[in-house]
């Protein structure tokens, strides 16, 4: 924000707030919303909107101003494989040291082992949270390339054939061996490859339909996942599966979750206004939807789906008009990136904050004002990118 405000005024001044910009700007203000029902809480909201102002606001306004065409998304997604393709090495390492480059660099990190031994090695970290987070940012960089790739819109990166990128990459996510993030990536990789646009929006529909579903039901109280994973024959043989493989952390994720939710219930419209709600239970909830009920209550829940699924729904219903099918096909590979991350926080609490310059560019159907490329077959002796 500063380099623009002292280099490039003017795209800031461009910039005109439009009805795409409400699920942010609510975002952004819900910790002030929530300190109306509990004033004692009020230091603590101006905090909380100032973060999320930092670090949730400006990456959207950046993304509307200069990542809502077909070239600027281009490179967002060759930055998230490149991002990708960099953290190859670290992976490889690890996956025979265990995570150690973050406590090398940095010092002590309180969730590098959780988890960390695995079927074969051990699972990677790098310099990010835990191993589920490296999964997820593997997973959709792999995402991105096969899309690249297919499509040819991108045929190298640093002079290596986009395939062989995914290629590698696909190894790597399967290598890092989250669970969680290699499911996500076979089953959002037809977002990717399939053509036909009535199968993409019914997919895509399909998917939001069930992360909401999901979340609502969970927030509702009325179904007990581990109730059902007890006394549901099909449940139990999964839940027992599950164990005899060693994975526990999708009970163990829920149960989490459920231990909590009476609390929660108890300010539902606003949420209580402190980050550490669930101060009194046995652990901290495991998933963000979860952890956003209960601080900011359905209001800030509601602010966070329609920040996720505004740029899906736009993507895939209404794009800005005058663009190429290949175009369209690149923002349907964003919009995938984007409900990978979605559905991961069903279960899991981190949210990747760079992927909301690919959010705001997508959020309106008006393309930014840098230009109006398109993205059309490679010619001969022209550039991939042309007008």
């Amino acid at each position: 924000m500063a380099g623009i405000l002292l280099f490039h005024r003017t795209d800031l001044q461009r910039y005109r707030p439009r009805a795409c910009d409400i699920p942010i700007a609510l975002w952004c203000f819900v910790p002030i919303l929530s300190a109306t029902s509990h004033w004692q809480t009020l230091p603590a909201a101006v905090s909380g909107a100032c973060y999320q102002t930092i670090a949730w606001g400006i990456p959207w306004l950046l993304g509307r101003i200069y990542f809502s065409t077909a070239e600027s998304l281009l490179l967002f997604a060759k930055a998230c494989v490149a991002a990708g393709l960099c953290y190859i090495p670290v992976c490889a390492i690890e996956l025979f040291t265990g995570p150690q480059l973050y406590a090398l660099l940095y010092g002590y990190q309180p969730y590098r082992w959780i988890g960390a031994e695995r079927y074969l090695g051990y699972r990677p970290v790098g310099l990010l949270e835990d191993g589920n987070q490296l999964g997820i940012w593997m997973a959709a960089s792999t995402l991105i390339a096969v899309a690249l790739a297919v499509h040819q819109l991108a045929p190298r990166i640093f002079g290596i054939p986009t395939a062989w990128i995914a290629a590698g990459l696909a190894t790597t996510t399967l290598l890092c061996q989250s669970a969680g993030s290699i499911v996500l990536l076979v089953a959002l990789l037809p977002l990717t490859l399939f053509q036909p646009r009535s199968v993409l929006r019914a997919m895509v529909a399909l998917i939001v339909f069930g992360v909401v579903a999901f979340a609502l039901l969970r927030m509702s109280d009325r179904v007990s996942l581990r109730y059902l994973a007890q006394h549901n024959a099909f449940l139990h043989f999964i839940a027992d599966g599950l164990r005899v493989v060693g994975r526990h952390s999708l009970i163990w994720r829920l149960a989490r979750d459920e231990g909590h939710m009476a609390v929660a219930l108890k300010t539902p419209l606003l949420g209580s206004g402190e980050w550490n709600w669930w101060r009194n239970g046995d652990t901290r909830p495991w998933s963000l939807w979860m952890l956003i009920f209960g601080m900011y209550g359905i209001t800030g829940l509601a602010a966070f789906a329609s920040l996720l699924f505004l740029p899906v729904m736009r993507a895939s219903w209404s794009p800005p008009g005058g663009i190429g099918p290949r175009a369209t096909q690149l923002r349907l590979a964003v919009a995938a990136l984007v409900l990978m991350v979605a559905c991961d926080n069903l279960l899991n609490s981190v949210m990747i904050l760079p992927y909301l310059l690919a959010m705001g560019g997508m959020a309106s159907r008006i393309p930014g004002h840098l230009s109006t490329l398109q993205i059309r077959p490679k010619s001969k002796g022209e550039p991939q990118i042309s007008t």
